[in-house]
């Protein structure tokens, strides 16, 4: 690859990764266009520093990652309410679950859930799943403060248990 220039040498890499990228970029974001899009992204900003394609010891890891990044970095611009906090990506990144799995994890919801009262299934569902905050829920329900905070970090290590 050192014979070749630089161009040259990007476009061997690219030819030589792009379908493991595509295929990689697909199952993150299950949309063709977009796949399509952060491979161009991603090649574009090797293309301002063509020769650090050069520097590089494994192209394909080097390639995952810039991928990635590239990534997070199309969601950041496309929904910056929604992922202000990285990590969030990051965690749906990692967590892309399989439908099956996905099935499982909610039928043991179910289960746990099942077996907790109703005021307890309805403090956890409103914390953890429609995001009120301790003091909306303690007016909700009519509980102290701190008598709320206590049932839901029993509930969190209830729920951890059974599970």
């Amino acid at each position: 690859m050192s014979k070749l220039n630089p161009l040259e040498a990007i476009e061997e890499i690219y030819n030589e990764h792009y379908s493991y990228l595509r295929n990689f970029l697909i199952g993150l974001t299950k949309d063709d266009a977009i796949a399509d899009d952060i491979i161009q992204e991603l090649f574009s900003k090797i293309l301002v520093n063509p020769t650090s394609v050069f520097k590089v010891k494994y192209m394909k890891s080097w390639l995952v990652q810039g991928a990635k990044n590239t990534l997070l970095d199309h969601y950041k611009k496309k929904k910056p309410e929604l992922f202000k906090d990285e990590k969030i990506i990051e965690s749906l990144l990692i967590d892309n679950h399989t439908p099956e799995v996905k099935m499982l994890i909610n039928n043991q919801l179910e289960t746990i859930l099942g077996q907790l009262s109703t005021t307890d299934k309805a403090i956890i569902l409103a914390k953890e799943y429609y995001g009120y905050n301790y003091q909306e829920i303690s007016e909700l329900l009519n509980l102290p403060l701190s008598t709320l905070k206590t049932r839901v970090f029993r509930l969190r290590k209830q729920m951890i248990k059974q599970r």
